[in-house]
């Protein structure tokens, strides 16, 4: 027993000791940095890709600057809705609406925005699942102008008869403002996962926005 005791002690005393030395530490944190260096550098190019927009005027003279790397959508224009979407956005692509709603022009500016925040309501609940208006906020102000703001929820069921898909819940608000005979919505829809990144962009589409 004590042989076999001795002859542990003698193996474990010869075995290689693994050690690591100054060149094995700074290559290290060599990789560590270079990784990190890499890392920013792709976020700095990924900002600067995401804050480059690209210009469009609609036919009545409204103009807006979307994200360069967003798909534009004019297929409405002439009916007054212009939509720009990120396709790379999951769960849902984002989306950014500017539409224009005809108002009397004898309405008062609650009158003609309380009836394009109905109108809405009536189209959507029409042509999306699961819609529902959570909140409308009055009296408030936008570029300049008498507005008001509205939340609401919808379900995007993306399956068709050659795709399965999971539905998503899609949270939306507009952004309601009354020029003259016209009532112009901001429209934000997007994913709850994508939502906090989308806001900012947001705002920046809604600024970038010249009314005629």
């Amino acid at each position: 027993m004590t042989t076999q005791t001795s002859s542990a002690q003698t193996a474990t005393r010869n075995a290689p000791a693994f050690r690591i030395n100054a060149r094995d530490q700074m290559s290290a944190l060599l990789a560590v940095i270079v990784t990190l260096v890499a890392i920013l550098a792709g976020l700095l190019w990924r900002n600067v890709v995401e804050a480059r927009t690209q210009p469009y005027a609609d036919p009545s003279g409204v103009t807006i600057a979307y994200p360069e790397s967003w798909r534009l959508d004019t297929t409405g224009a002439e009916a007054g809705l212009i939509r720009v979407s990120d396709p790379l956005a999951t769960e849902y692509p984002t989306a950014f609406e500017l539409r224009w709603l005809p108002a009397a022009s004898d309405a008062s500016d609650e009158e003609a925005l309380a009836t394009a925040v109905n109108t809405l309501a009536l189209n959507r609940g029409r042509d999306l699942s699961s819609f529902k208006l959570l909140d409308v906020q009055t009296g408030q102000t936008i570029k300049g102008l008498p507005a008001s703001t509205a939340s609401f929820v919808f379900v995007h069921d993306p399956t068709s008869l050659f795709q399965q898909g999971i539905p998503a819940v899609v949270l939306g608000d507009d952004l309601l403002a009354r020029k003259g005979e016209r009532v112009y919505v901001f429209s934000l829809l997007a994913a709850r996962e994508n939502r906090d990144l989308a806001e900012q962009r947001f705002r920046a589409f809604v600024e970038s926005v010249r009314l005629p």
